[in-house]
């Protein structure tokens, strides 16, 4: 198949449509906490940035479907950008549930170029799911929360590995679509936007609290993985995720190729 071509197109935007899975947050099996993992989710420090982060994904996703012309790519942005909404709707449905508390950041303006600002965000989400398929299943095995709170998160961590995959096909169809001496130019602002995505990341954390955000962290988690065991846990899980989907659909390897090259200095 022809990154590109007409077959590519129908490929990843009717992939993306067709594994779609309809739920509330209220349908999800929510269980009971005792008093210590509840103090332990209290005590994180991210829930506000977090719900504001999902929600800052679907205003820019929701805005970028209505510029787009093409029918079926729009119909798969539009139900991406839904996606992002639920994931909002999810932790703030969660955190009202255990009275965990939290407050709402007001939305930022959009960005005037939302072609931009998708890439840049498909990026972030490249990184941030590939770190979150490794805590999950740290999770699993530490103990630290109850293996039914963690099922309830599995398929949306799934659902993250689905939005991942259609940005990789969507960036490469852009970028095949374009004129021979263009797509070099193309290739160069993909990444242009995974190092805009990762120096925001990296700013996040900074206004979280720098090394206190970083100390807490560890502080939550039980796990004795090193640094070099956890992003080689994240590449075994990336890999796995990535293989329930359709050979042909282009995987996301830069993520994967950076970490991999890193984890030698760790």
């Amino acid at each position: 198949m022809e990154l590109g071509s007409e077959e590519h197109k129908e490929l990843f935007c009717k992939f993306f449509i067709e594994t779609h899975k309809v739920f509330t947050p209220e349908e999800l099996p929510w269980p009971e906490l005792d008093a210590n993992v509840l103090k332990k989710l209290t005590d994180f420090p991210i829930w506000d940035y977090a719900v504001h982060t999902e929600r800052q994904v679907f205003n820019k996703l929701d805005a970028y479907s209505r510029e787009e012309p093409d029918p079926l790519i729009k119909e798969a942005l539009a139900l991406q950008a839904y996606e992002e909404g639920r994931h909002a709707d999810i932790l703030k449905y969660f955190l009202k549930h255990y009275d965990i508390p939290f407050n709402e950041i007001p939305d930022k303006p959009l960005p005037p170029d939302l072609e931009w600002a998708f890439m840049s965000t498909g990026a972030g989400e490249c990184i941030d799911s590939f770190f979150a398929f490794g805590f999950l299943e740290i999770s699993k095995s530490t103990g630290d929360y109850p293996i039914e709170l963690i099922e309830v998160m599995e398929p949306i961590v799934q659902e993250e590995a689905r939005h991942i995959l259609f940005i990789q096909n969507w960036m490469h169809y852009q970028r095949h679509r374009q004129p021979f001496l263009m797509q070099p130019v193309h290739f160069i602002r993909n990444l242009w936007a995974f190092a805009d995505a990762g120096w925001s990341r990296l700013m996040d954390i900074k206004n979280l609290g720098g090394s206190s955000f970083t100390i807490q962290a560890r502080e939550h988690e039980n796990s004795s993985l090193s640094p070099k065991e956890f992003v080689s846990l994240c590449m075994r899980e990336n890999k796995r995720r990535m293989r329930e989907f359709d050979p042909r659909l282009a995987r996301p390897k830069l993520i994967p190729r950076t970490m991999s090259f890193a984890s030698f200095f760790l």
